[in-house]
Protein backbone atom coordinates (compact mmCIF):
# COMPACT_ATOMS: atom_id res chain seq x y z
CA UNK A 1 0.00 0.00 0.00
CA UNK A 2 1.39 3.40 -0.95
CA UNK A 3 2.17 5.98 1.72
CA UNK A 4 -0.46 8.37 0.29
CA UNK A 5 -3.16 5.69 0.42
CA UNK A 6 -2.24 4.78 3.97
CA UNK A 7 -2.45 8.42 5.05
CA UNK A 8 -5.79 8.77 3.30
CA UNK A 9 -7.20 5.71 5.05
CA UNK A 10 -5.90 6.93 8.40
CA UNK A 11 -7.42 10.37 7.84
CA UNK A 12 -10.75 8.82 6.81
CA UNK A 13 -10.80 6.62 9.90
CA UNK A 14 -10.11 9.63 12.11
CA UNK A 15 -12.93 11.57 10.46
CA UNK A 16 -15.27 8.63 10.98
CA UNK A 17 -14.18 8.34 14.62
CA UNK A 18 -14.66 12.09 15.10
CA UNK A 19 -18.02 12.16 13.35
CA UNK A 20 -19.27 8.81 14.66
CA UNK A 21 -20.85 9.92 17.98
CA UNK A 22 -22.68 12.74 16.19
CA UNK A 23 -23.89 10.76 13.16
CA UNK A 24 -27.42 9.78 14.34
CA UNK A 25 -28.05 13.32 15.56
CA UNK A 26 -27.07 14.76 12.20
CA UNK A 27 -29.28 12.25 10.41
CA UNK A 28 -32.21 13.39 12.54
CA UNK A 29 -31.54 17.09 12.08
CA UNK A 30 -30.47 17.56 8.48
CA UNK A 31 -33.51 16.09 6.63
CA UNK A 32 -35.92 18.32 8.59
CA UNK A 33 -33.87 21.45 9.20
CA UNK A 34 -35.32 23.44 6.32
CA UNK A 35 -38.94 22.56 7.06
CA UNK A 36 -38.57 23.29 10.78
CA UNK A 37 -36.96 26.64 10.08
CA UNK A 38 -39.74 27.57 7.65
CA UNK A 39 -42.42 26.58 10.19
CA UNK A 40 -40.58 28.53 12.91
CA UNK A 41 -40.53 31.69 10.81
CA UNK A 42 -44.22 31.31 9.97
CA UNK A 43 -45.07 30.69 13.63
CA UNK A 44 -43.19 33.82 14.69
CA UNK A 45 -45.64 35.95 12.69
CA UNK A 46 -48.79 34.32 14.01
CA UNK A 47 -51.29 36.25 16.09
CA UNK A 48 -52.06 35.41 19.70
CA UNK A 49 -55.01 33.24 20.62
CA UNK A 50 -57.50 33.63 23.45
CA UNK A 51 -55.43 32.17 26.29
CA UNK A 52 -52.23 33.99 25.39
CA UNK A 53 -54.21 37.22 25.18
CA UNK A 54 -55.75 36.68 28.61
CA UNK A 55 -52.34 36.09 30.18
CA UNK A 56 -50.95 39.15 28.39
CA UNK A 57 -53.64 41.23 30.08
CA UNK A 58 -53.15 39.68 33.52
CA UNK A 59 -49.39 40.29 33.40
CA UNK A 60 -49.83 43.83 32.08
CA UNK A 61 -52.41 44.71 34.74
CA UNK A 62 -50.08 43.47 37.47
CA UNK A 63 -47.29 45.48 35.89
CA UNK A 64 -49.57 48.53 36.07
CA UNK A 65 -50.06 48.08 39.81
CA UNK A 66 -53.00 45.68 40.14
CA UNK A 67 -52.56 42.99 42.79
CA UNK A 68 -52.53 39.49 41.33
CA UNK A 69 -55.44 37.28 42.45
CA UNK A 70 -57.06 40.17 44.33
CA UNK A 71 -57.59 42.79 41.64
CA UNK A 72 -57.43 40.25 38.80
CA UNK A 73 -59.19 37.00 39.55
CA UNK A 74 -57.25 34.30 37.70
CA UNK A 75 -57.30 30.54 38.22
CA UNK A 76 -53.81 30.01 36.77
CA UNK A 77 -50.58 29.69 38.70
CA UNK A 78 -48.16 32.61 39.12
CA UNK A 79 -45.45 31.12 36.89
CA UNK A 80 -47.56 31.89 33.81
CA UNK A 81 -47.95 35.54 34.76
CA UNK A 82 -44.24 35.75 35.55
CA UNK A 83 -43.34 34.46 32.08
CA UNK A 84 -45.63 36.97 30.37
CA UNK A 85 -44.32 39.81 32.52
CA UNK A 86 -40.77 38.85 31.60
CA UNK A 87 -41.64 38.76 27.92
CA UNK A 88 -43.33 42.16 28.13
CA UNK A 89 -40.23 43.66 29.72
CA UNK A 90 -38.33 42.39 26.65
CA UNK A 91 -40.78 43.94 24.21
CA UNK A 92 -43.27 41.09 24.16
CA UNK A 93 -46.27 43.41 24.15
CA UNK A 94 -45.78 43.21 20.39
CA UNK A 95 -47.21 39.93 19.09
CA UNK A 96 -44.31 39.13 16.77
CA UNK A 97 -41.76 39.86 19.49
CA UNK A 98 -43.77 37.74 21.93
CA UNK A 99 -43.77 34.81 19.50
CA UNK A 100 -40.04 35.20 18.86
CA UNK A 101 -39.31 35.20 22.59
CA UNK A 102 -41.43 32.08 23.08
CA UNK A 103 -39.70 30.28 20.21
CA UNK A 104 -36.27 31.32 21.48
CA UNK A 105 -36.93 30.14 25.05
CA UNK A 106 -38.56 26.94 23.86
CA UNK A 107 -35.73 26.27 21.41
CA UNK A 108 -33.14 27.02 24.09
CA UNK A 109 -34.68 24.44 26.43
CA UNK A 110 -34.64 21.91 23.58
CA UNK A 111 -31.00 22.71 22.79
CA UNK A 112 -29.88 22.40 26.42
CA UNK A 113 -31.66 19.06 26.82
CA UNK A 114 -30.22 17.84 23.51
CA UNK A 115 -26.69 18.85 24.49
CA UNK A 116 -27.11 16.75 27.64
CA UNK A 117 -28.17 13.63 25.69
CA UNK A 118 -24.57 12.41 25.10
CA UNK A 119 -23.94 12.66 28.86
CA UNK A 120 -26.89 10.33 29.40
CA UNK A 121 -25.52 7.66 27.09
CA UNK A 122 -21.75 8.01 27.53
CA UNK A 123 -19.01 9.04 29.92
CA UNK A 124 -18.56 12.82 29.80
CA UNK A 125 -14.83 12.37 29.27
CA UNK A 126 -15.54 10.82 25.87
CA UNK A 127 -18.20 13.30 24.76
CA UNK A 128 -16.94 15.71 22.11
CA UNK A 129 -18.06 19.26 21.48
CA UNK A 130 -19.27 18.16 18.06
CA UNK A 131 -21.46 15.46 19.59
CA UNK A 132 -23.06 17.92 22.01
CA UNK A 133 -23.68 20.45 19.24
CA UNK A 134 -25.13 17.79 16.94
CA UNK A 135 -27.51 16.44 19.57
CA UNK A 136 -28.53 19.98 20.53
CA UNK A 137 -29.38 20.60 16.88
CA UNK A 138 -31.23 17.29 16.62
CA UNK A 139 -33.30 18.18 19.69
CA UNK A 140 -34.10 21.65 18.32
CA UNK A 141 -35.30 20.06 15.09
CA UNK A 142 -37.16 16.99 16.40
CA UNK A 143 -38.65 18.64 19.48
CA UNK A 144 -39.28 21.86 17.60
CA UNK A 145 -41.29 20.01 14.97
CA UNK A 146 -43.57 18.38 17.53
CA UNK A 147 -44.08 21.80 19.16
CA UNK A 148 -44.83 23.76 16.01
CA UNK A 149 -47.48 21.32 14.77
CA UNK A 150 -49.78 22.51 17.57
CA UNK A 151 -50.52 25.78 15.76
CA UNK A 152 -51.00 29.35 16.98
CA UNK A 153 -53.88 28.61 19.38
CA UNK A 154 -52.06 25.90 21.33
CA UNK A 155 -48.44 27.12 21.41
CA UNK A 156 -47.09 29.61 23.99
CA UNK A 157 -49.45 27.91 26.39
CA UNK A 158 -49.14 27.08 30.08
CA UNK A 159 -47.93 23.53 29.47
CA UNK A 160 -45.36 24.59 26.90
CA UNK A 161 -43.87 27.19 29.28
CA UNK A 162 -43.69 24.65 32.07
CA UNK A 163 -42.07 22.14 29.72
CA UNK A 164 -38.99 24.39 29.61
CA UNK A 165 -38.31 23.60 33.25
CA UNK A 166 -39.44 19.99 33.19
CA UNK A 167 -37.43 18.95 30.14
CA UNK A 168 -34.15 20.42 31.35
CA UNK A 169 -34.76 19.02 34.83
CA UNK A 170 -35.35 15.48 33.54
CA UNK A 171 -32.35 15.69 31.20
CA UNK A 172 -30.05 16.93 33.98
CA UNK A 173 -31.10 14.14 36.32
CA UNK A 174 -30.47 11.53 33.61
CA UNK A 175 -26.83 12.57 33.09
CA UNK A 176 -23.94 10.67 34.64
CA UNK A 177 -23.05 13.75 36.68
CA UNK A 178 -26.27 13.31 38.67
CA UNK A 179 -25.11 9.83 39.72
CA UNK A 180 -21.65 10.98 40.70
CA UNK A 181 -20.05 11.04 44.11
CA UNK A 182 -22.74 12.37 46.50
CA UNK A 183 -20.28 14.76 48.12
CA UNK A 184 -19.21 16.19 44.75
CA UNK A 185 -20.07 19.84 44.11
CA UNK A 186 -20.92 18.95 40.51
CA UNK A 187 -23.39 16.30 41.59
CA UNK A 188 -24.93 18.65 44.15
CA UNK A 189 -25.30 21.46 41.60
CA UNK A 190 -26.79 19.19 38.92
CA UNK A 191 -29.34 17.67 41.28
CA UNK A 192 -30.26 21.02 42.84
CA UNK A 193 -30.83 22.48 39.37
CA UNK A 194 -32.91 19.42 38.46
CA UNK A 195 -34.98 19.88 41.61
CA UNK A 196 -35.52 23.56 40.88
CA UNK A 197 -36.75 22.82 37.36
CA UNK A 198 -38.97 20.01 38.59
CA UNK A 199 -40.80 22.01 41.27
CA UNK A 200 -41.28 25.35 39.48
CA UNK A 201 -44.07 23.91 37.26
CA UNK A 202 -46.12 23.05 40.35
CA UNK A 203 -46.94 26.76 40.56
CA UNK A 204 -48.13 26.69 36.96
CA UNK A 205 -50.06 23.44 36.81
CA UNK A 206 -50.19 21.23 39.93
CA UNK A 207 -50.44 18.09 37.76
CA UNK A 208 -46.73 18.52 36.97
CA UNK A 209 -46.11 17.05 40.41
CA UNK A 210 -46.56 13.66 38.72
CA UNK A 211 -43.24 14.13 36.94
CA UNK A 212 -41.52 15.10 40.18
CA UNK A 213 -42.75 11.86 41.73
CA UNK A 214 -41.02 9.85 39.00
CA UNK A 215 -37.80 11.79 39.57
CA UNK A 216 -37.90 11.05 43.29
CA UNK A 217 -38.49 7.36 42.58
CA UNK A 218 -35.50 7.35 40.24
CA UNK A 219 -33.30 8.83 42.95
CA UNK A 220 -34.49 6.24 45.44
CA UNK A 221 -33.73 3.26 43.16
CA UNK A 222 -30.29 4.46 42.09
CA UNK A 223 -27.57 1.86 42.78
CA UNK A 224 -25.24 2.52 45.68
CA UNK A 225 -25.40 3.00 49.42
CA UNK A 226 -28.53 4.31 51.09
CA UNK A 227 -26.62 7.26 52.51
CA UNK A 228 -25.52 8.32 49.04
CA UNK A 229 -29.06 8.08 47.68
CA UNK A 230 -30.40 10.09 50.61
CA UNK A 231 -27.78 12.77 50.02
CA UNK A 232 -28.67 13.05 46.33
CA UNK A 233 -32.36 13.25 47.19
CA UNK A 234 -31.62 16.02 49.70
CA UNK A 235 -29.87 18.07 47.00
CA UNK A 236 -32.82 17.54 44.66
CA UNK A 237 -35.35 18.58 47.30
CA UNK A 238 -33.29 21.61 48.28
CA UNK A 239 -33.39 22.81 44.68
CA UNK A 240 -37.10 22.03 44.63
CA UNK A 241 -37.68 24.17 47.71
CA UNK A 242 -36.13 27.12 45.91
CA UNK A 243 -38.24 26.32 42.85
CA UNK A 244 -41.38 26.66 44.96
CA UNK A 245 -40.14 29.63 46.95
CA UNK A 246 -39.44 31.88 43.97
CA UNK A 247 -43.00 31.95 42.53
CA UNK A 248 -44.51 32.14 46.02
CA UNK A 249 -42.23 35.06 46.85
CA UNK A 250 -43.43 36.76 43.68
CA UNK A 251 -47.07 36.27 44.75
CA UNK A 252 -46.22 37.71 48.16
CA UNK A 253 -44.62 40.75 46.49
CA UNK A 254 -47.01 41.36 43.58
CA UNK A 255 -50.12 39.47 44.56
CA UNK A 256 -52.32 38.31 47.40
CA UNK A 257 -51.21 34.97 48.85
CA UNK A 258 -54.50 34.42 50.68
CA UNK A 259 -56.54 35.11 47.54
CA UNK A 260 -54.29 32.83 45.48
CA UNK A 261 -54.65 30.05 48.04
CA UNK A 262 -58.43 30.43 48.21
CA UNK A 263 -58.82 30.38 44.42
CA UNK A 264 -56.39 27.47 43.96
CA UNK A 265 -57.37 25.19 46.79
CA UNK A 266 -61.03 26.09 47.44
CA UNK A 267 -62.67 27.62 44.39
CA UNK A 268 -61.04 25.50 41.69
CA UNK A 269 -62.15 22.19 43.27
CA UNK A 270 -65.55 23.66 44.12
CA UNK A 271 -66.44 25.12 40.71
CA UNK A 272 -63.86 25.31 37.93
CA UNK A 273 -63.24 21.58 37.64
CA UNK A 274 -66.87 21.16 36.54
CA UNK A 275 -66.47 23.42 33.50
CA UNK A 276 -66.34 21.34 30.30
CA UNK A 277 -65.03 18.12 31.88
CA UNK A 278 -64.61 15.04 29.73
CA UNK A 279 -64.20 11.47 30.94
CA UNK A 280 -61.01 9.62 29.98
CA UNK A 281 -62.89 7.41 27.54
CA UNK A 282 -64.07 10.43 25.55
CA UNK A 283 -60.66 12.15 25.57
CA UNK A 284 -58.93 9.03 24.28
CA UNK A 285 -61.59 8.53 21.61
CA UNK A 286 -61.04 11.98 20.10
CA UNK A 287 -59.43 12.11 16.68
CA UNK A 288 -55.70 11.45 16.93
CA UNK A 289 -55.66 11.12 20.70
CA UNK A 290 -56.10 7.35 20.85
CA UNK A 291 -53.11 6.76 18.57
CA UNK A 292 -51.04 9.30 20.51
CA UNK A 293 -51.92 7.54 23.77
CA UNK A 294 -50.77 4.20 22.32
CA UNK A 295 -47.52 5.75 21.12
CA UNK A 296 -46.94 7.30 24.56
CA UNK A 297 -47.53 4.02 26.39
CA UNK A 298 -45.38 2.06 23.92
CA UNK A 299 -42.56 4.60 24.22
CA UNK A 300 -42.57 4.50 28.01
CA UNK A 301 -42.63 0.68 28.03
CA UNK A 302 -39.84 0.51 25.46
CA UNK A 303 -37.56 2.73 27.52
CA UNK A 304 -38.39 0.85 30.71
CA UNK A 305 -37.36 -2.26 28.79
CA UNK A 306 -34.04 -0.65 27.87
CA UNK A 307 -33.54 0.24 31.53
CA UNK A 308 -34.32 -3.34 32.57
CA UNK A 309 -31.84 -4.64 29.98
CA UNK A 310 -29.25 -2.12 31.25
CA UNK A 311 -29.04 -0.36 27.93
CA UNK A 312 -30.05 2.75 29.85
CA UNK A 313 -29.24 3.62 33.48
CA UNK A 314 -31.91 3.75 36.16
CA UNK A 315 -31.60 7.51 36.39
CA UNK A 316 -33.35 7.73 33.00
CA UNK A 317 -36.58 6.46 34.57
CA UNK A 318 -38.11 9.98 34.49
CA UNK A 319 -37.35 10.15 30.75
CA UNK A 320 -39.14 6.83 30.29
CA UNK A 321 -42.06 7.94 32.47
CA UNK A 322 -42.58 11.35 30.86
CA UNK A 323 -44.84 10.23 27.96
CA UNK A 324 -47.19 8.13 30.08
CA UNK A 325 -47.22 10.60 32.98
CA UNK A 326 -47.98 13.36 30.50
CA UNK A 327 -50.94 11.29 29.40
CA UNK A 328 -51.97 10.81 33.03
CA UNK A 329 -51.80 14.59 33.51
CA UNK A 330 -54.17 15.07 30.57
CA UNK A 331 -56.65 12.59 32.01
CA UNK A 332 -56.43 14.03 35.53
CA UNK A 333 -57.26 17.51 34.21
CA UNK A 334 -60.23 15.95 32.44
CA UNK A 335 -60.62 18.56 29.69
CA UNK A 336 -58.79 17.07 26.71
CA UNK A 337 -57.65 20.39 25.23
CA UNK A 338 -54.87 19.94 22.64
CA UNK A 339 -52.32 22.01 24.53
CA UNK A 340 -52.65 19.70 27.52
CA UNK A 341 -50.75 17.15 25.41
CA UNK A 342 -47.52 19.17 25.21
CA UNK A 343 -45.71 17.05 27.84
CA UNK A 344 -46.90 13.87 26.08
CA UNK A 345 -45.56 14.68 22.61
CA UNK A 346 -42.43 16.30 24.03
CA UNK A 347 -41.78 13.27 26.22
CA UNK A 348 -42.21 10.87 23.30
CA UNK A 349 -39.82 12.77 21.02
CA UNK A 350 -37.18 13.27 23.71
CA UNK A 351 -37.37 9.62 24.77
CA UNK A 352 -36.73 8.57 21.18
CA UNK A 353 -33.63 10.76 21.03
CA UNK A 354 -32.29 9.33 24.29
CA UNK A 355 -32.93 5.76 23.14
CA UNK A 356 -31.27 6.49 19.80
CA UNK A 357 -28.17 7.92 21.48
CA UNK A 358 -27.88 5.02 23.93
CA UNK A 359 -28.24 2.34 21.24
CA UNK A 360 -25.73 4.11 19.00
CA UNK A 361 -23.23 4.47 21.84
CA UNK A 362 -23.47 0.76 22.56
CA UNK A 363 -23.08 -0.16 18.89
CA UNK A 364 -20.04 2.11 18.51
CA UNK A 365 -18.42 0.71 21.64
CA UNK A 366 -18.55 -2.90 20.36
CA UNK A 367 -14.91 -4.18 20.35
CA UNK A 368 -15.34 -6.33 17.23
CA UNK A 369 -16.92 -5.16 14.00
CA UNK A 370 -19.11 -8.22 13.40
CA UNK A 371 -22.12 -8.60 11.12
CA UNK A 372 -24.37 -8.22 14.16
CA UNK A 373 -22.67 -4.97 15.15
CA UNK A 374 -22.93 -3.61 11.61
CA UNK A 375 -26.61 -4.59 11.62
CA UNK A 376 -27.21 -2.71 14.89
CA UNK A 377 -25.48 0.36 13.54
CA UNK A 378 -27.54 0.27 10.35
CA UNK A 379 -30.71 -0.11 12.40
CA UNK A 380 -29.85 3.01 14.39
CA UNK A 381 -29.03 4.91 11.19
CA UNK A 382 -32.39 3.94 9.69
CA UNK A 383 -34.19 4.92 12.91
CA UNK A 384 -32.45 8.31 12.88
CA UNK A 385 -33.48 8.93 9.29
CA UNK A 386 -37.07 7.98 10.13
CA UNK A 387 -37.09 10.42 13.05
CA UNK A 388 -35.73 13.12 10.78
CA UNK A 389 -38.37 12.35 8.17
CA UNK A 390 -41.10 12.46 10.79
CA UNK A 391 -39.88 15.85 12.02
CA UNK A 392 -39.86 17.16 8.45
CA UNK A 393 -43.43 15.99 7.93
CA UNK A 394 -44.65 17.52 11.21
CA UNK A 395 -43.02 20.85 10.43
CA UNK A 396 -44.38 20.82 6.89
CA UNK A 397 -47.89 20.26 8.25
CA UNK A 398 -47.62 22.99 10.93
CA UNK A 399 -50.84 25.04 10.50
CA UNK A 400 -49.50 28.57 10.06
CA UNK A 401 -50.16 30.91 7.15
CA UNK A 402 -47.17 32.08 5.10
CA UNK A 403 -44.95 34.69 6.73
CA UNK A 404 -45.77 38.20 5.52
CA UNK A 405 -43.36 39.52 2.87
CA UNK A 406 -40.79 42.07 4.06
CA UNK A 407 -42.74 44.83 2.36
CA UNK A 408 -45.82 44.03 4.48
CA UNK A 409 -44.34 43.93 7.97
CA UNK A 410 -45.34 47.42 9.03
CA UNK A 411 -47.96 47.80 11.76
CA UNK A 412 -50.80 48.62 9.37
CA UNK A 413 -50.19 45.55 7.21
CA UNK A 414 -49.75 43.21 10.15
CA UNK A 415 -52.96 44.48 11.76
CA UNK A 416 -55.00 44.45 8.55
CA UNK A 417 -58.28 42.55 8.36
CA UNK A 418 -56.97 40.47 5.46
CA UNK A 419 -54.00 39.16 7.44
CA UNK A 420 -55.77 38.70 10.76
CA UNK A 421 -58.65 36.80 9.15
CA UNK A 422 -56.32 33.79 9.00
CA UNK A 423 -56.62 33.62 12.80
CA UNK A 424 -60.42 33.96 13.07
CA UNK A 425 -62.23 31.21 14.92
CA UNK A 426 -65.88 30.47 15.54
CA UNK A 427 -65.88 32.76 18.61
CA UNK A 428 -62.64 34.71 18.23
CA UNK A 429 -62.11 37.62 15.83
CA UNK A 430 -58.76 39.41 16.21
CA UNK A 431 -59.50 42.35 13.89
CA UNK A 432 -62.88 43.10 15.47
CA UNK A 433 -61.23 42.95 18.88
CA UNK A 434 -58.66 45.52 17.78
CA UNK A 435 -61.36 47.77 16.35
CA UNK A 436 -63.24 47.67 19.65
CA UNK A 437 -60.04 48.27 21.64
CA UNK A 438 -59.14 51.29 19.50
CA UNK A 439 -62.64 52.68 19.95
CA UNK A 440 -62.50 52.27 23.74
CA UNK A 441 -59.00 53.74 23.96
CA UNK A 442 -60.04 56.79 21.91
CA UNK A 443 -63.01 57.56 24.17
CA UNK A 444 -61.53 56.92 27.59
CA UNK A 445 -58.43 58.08 29.44
CA UNK A 446 -55.54 55.81 30.47
CA UNK A 447 -56.69 56.03 34.10
CA UNK A 448 -60.25 54.99 33.27
CA UNK A 449 -61.42 51.49 34.11
CA UNK A 450 -63.41 49.28 31.74
CA UNK A 451 -65.56 46.27 32.59
CA UNK A 452 -66.00 43.35 30.19
CA UNK A 453 -68.48 40.52 30.06
CA UNK A 454 -66.57 38.13 27.87
CA UNK A 455 -63.70 35.64 27.77
CA UNK A 456 -61.23 37.91 25.98
CA UNK A 457 -59.36 40.14 28.40
CA UNK A 458 -56.90 40.70 25.56
CA UNK A 459 -59.24 43.48 24.45
CA UNK A 460 -58.37 45.36 27.65
CA UNK A 461 -54.67 44.83 26.98
CA UNK A 462 -55.00 46.15 23.44
CA UNK A 463 -56.92 49.17 24.71
CA UNK A 464 -54.47 49.78 27.54
CA UNK A 465 -57.27 49.87 30.11
CA UNK A 466 -57.54 47.94 33.36
CA UNK A 467 -60.63 46.02 34.40
CA UNK A 468 -63.05 47.76 36.74
CA UNK A 469 -63.44 44.57 38.80
CA UNK A 470 -61.47 41.32 39.26
CA UNK A 471 -63.98 39.46 37.06
CA UNK A 472 -62.41 39.16 33.62
CA UNK A 473 -63.99 35.75 32.91
CA UNK A 474 -67.70 35.49 32.17
CA UNK A 475 -67.81 32.09 33.89
CA UNK A 476 -67.36 33.80 37.26
CA UNK A 477 -70.80 35.39 36.77
CA UNK A 478 -72.56 32.82 34.59
CA UNK A 479 -71.96 29.43 36.18
CA UNK A 480 -74.36 27.44 34.00
CA UNK A 481 -71.51 25.42 32.48
CA UNK A 482 -70.24 24.44 35.92
CA UNK A 483 -73.74 23.60 37.13
CA UNK A 484 -74.27 21.34 34.15
CA UNK A 485 -70.92 19.60 34.28
CA UNK A 486 -69.93 17.16 31.58
CA UNK A 487 -71.98 16.77 28.42
CA UNK A 488 -70.65 13.22 28.00
CA UNK A 489 -72.11 10.08 29.60
CA UNK A 490 -70.10 9.14 32.64
CA UNK A 491 -68.50 12.58 32.83
CA UNK A 492 -68.04 14.67 35.94
CA UNK A 493 -71.19 16.45 37.20
CA UNK A 494 -71.74 18.30 40.48
CA UNK A 495 -73.90 16.89 43.24
CA UNK A 496 -76.73 18.93 44.74
CA UNK A 497 -74.42 20.10 47.51
CA UNK A 498 -71.75 21.06 44.99
CA UNK A 499 -74.30 22.98 42.94
CA UNK A 500 -75.24 24.94 46.03
CA UNK A 501 -71.57 25.75 46.56
CA UNK A 502 -71.21 26.88 42.93
CA UNK A 503 -74.28 29.10 43.20
CA UNK A 504 -73.00 30.64 46.41
CA UNK A 505 -69.73 31.49 44.68
CA UNK A 506 -71.62 33.05 41.79
CA UNK A 507 -73.82 35.07 44.16
CA UNK A 508 -70.75 36.34 45.99
CA UNK A 509 -69.12 37.36 42.70
CA UNK A 510 -72.27 39.12 41.48
CA UNK A 511 -72.68 40.99 44.75
CA UNK A 512 -69.03 42.05 44.73
CA UNK A 513 -69.32 43.12 41.09
CA UNK A 514 -72.36 45.25 41.89
CA UNK A 515 -70.69 46.90 44.88
CA UNK A 516 -67.51 47.73 42.96
CA UNK A 517 -69.37 49.13 39.94
CA UNK A 518 -71.66 51.25 42.08
CA UNK A 519 -68.72 52.55 44.09
CA UNK A 520 -66.69 53.46 41.02
CA UNK A 521 -68.62 53.31 37.73
CA UNK A 522 -66.25 52.40 34.86
CA UNK A 523 -66.01 54.52 31.74
CA UNK A 524 -67.20 51.69 29.53
CA UNK A 525 -68.70 48.22 29.57
CA UNK A 526 -67.89 45.77 26.78
CA UNK A 527 -70.03 42.75 25.90
CA UNK A 528 -68.67 40.09 23.52
CA UNK A 529 -71.30 37.97 21.78
CA UNK A 530 -70.69 34.26 21.08
CA UNK A 531 -68.18 34.02 23.91
CA UNK A 532 -67.57 30.47 25.15
CA UNK A 533 -69.21 29.38 28.40
CA UNK A 534 -72.11 31.79 28.01
CA UNK A 535 -75.61 30.34 27.85
CA UNK A 536 -76.78 32.75 25.15
CA UNK A 537 -74.92 33.94 22.07
CA UNK A 538 -76.22 37.41 22.92
CA UNK A 539 -73.84 38.64 25.64
CA UNK A 540 -76.08 41.50 26.73
CA UNK A 541 -79.07 39.19 27.19
CA UNK A 542 -76.87 36.64 28.93
CA UNK A 543 -75.61 39.25 31.39
CA UNK A 544 -79.15 40.44 32.08
CA UNK A 545 -80.24 36.87 32.81
CA UNK A 546 -77.38 36.12 35.20
CA UNK A 547 -76.75 39.50 36.82
CA UNK A 548 -80.20 41.11 36.68
CA UNK A 549 -79.61 43.72 39.40
CA UNK A 550 -76.39 44.94 37.83
CA UNK A 551 -78.07 44.93 34.41
CA UNK A 552 -80.78 47.27 35.71
CA UNK A 553 -78.13 49.53 37.25
CA UNK A 554 -76.18 49.48 33.98
CA UNK A 555 -79.15 50.30 31.76
CA UNK A 556 -79.81 53.48 33.72
CA UNK A 557 -76.28 54.80 33.36
CA UNK A 558 -74.82 53.43 30.09
CA UNK A 559 -75.74 53.24 26.40
CA UNK A 560 -74.49 51.06 23.60
CA UNK A 561 -72.55 53.25 21.18
CA UNK A 562 -70.72 50.78 18.93
CA UNK A 563 -70.85 47.19 17.68
CA UNK A 564 -67.82 45.53 16.12
CA UNK A 565 -69.00 42.16 14.77
CA UNK A 566 -70.67 41.33 18.07
CA UNK A 567 -68.25 43.17 20.34
CA UNK A 568 -70.58 45.78 21.78
CA UNK A 569 -69.30 48.84 23.59
CA UNK A 570 -71.45 50.61 26.17
CA UNK A 571 -70.23 54.01 27.29
CA UNK A 572 -71.20 55.78 30.50
CA UNK A 573 -73.92 58.37 29.84
CA UNK A 574 -71.59 61.36 30.14
CA UNK A 575 -69.36 59.84 27.44
CA UNK A 576 -72.19 58.38 25.35
CA UNK A 577 -73.81 61.78 25.04
CA UNK A 578 -71.15 62.73 22.50
CA UNK A 579 -71.71 59.60 20.39
CA UNK A 580 -74.28 59.44 17.58
CA UNK A 581 -76.70 56.53 17.49
CA UNK A 582 -76.46 55.49 21.15
CA UNK A 583 -78.99 52.73 21.91
CA UNK A 584 -81.54 52.39 24.66
CA UNK A 585 -81.30 50.40 27.91
CA UNK A 586 -80.77 46.67 28.29
CA UNK A 587 -84.03 44.84 27.82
Amino acid sequence: MSRARAIARLTASRIVAWLGPALPALLVALPALGEVWDATVRASWSSLGRDQGIFQYVAWAVGQGDVAYRDVRDVNGPVITMVHLGFQLLGGADEHRFRVLDLLCTGASFAVAGALVPSIAADDRRVTTLARAAWALAACVALGAQYLVYGFWDTAQRESFLDWFLLVSVALQATRAASGEPRSRTTAAVLAAAGFGSFVPWLGKPTFALFTASQIVALLVEPGELRGRARRLAFFLAGGAVGLAVPLAWVAARGDLAAWGRITFVDVPAMYRFIWPRPASVILAMTGYASLARVAVFTSLALVGLIALRRLPRRTLPVAAMPVLGLASVLVQGKGFPYHFHPVTLGVSFAWLVALAALWERALAAPVLSIAVVGRRLAVVVAALLLGGRAAYLAWSAPYPPAPPRSARDAASLESAARLSAFDRIDYFPRAMRDAAEYVAARTTPDDRVQTYAMDAYLLFLAGRRSATPYIYAYDLNVDAALHGSFDPGGLTPTDAERERILSLRDAHAADLAARLDRSPPAAFVFVDRSPLMTSDDAVADFAAHCPEVAVWLSSRYRQTADFEGIRVWLRDDLAAHEPGASGPIE
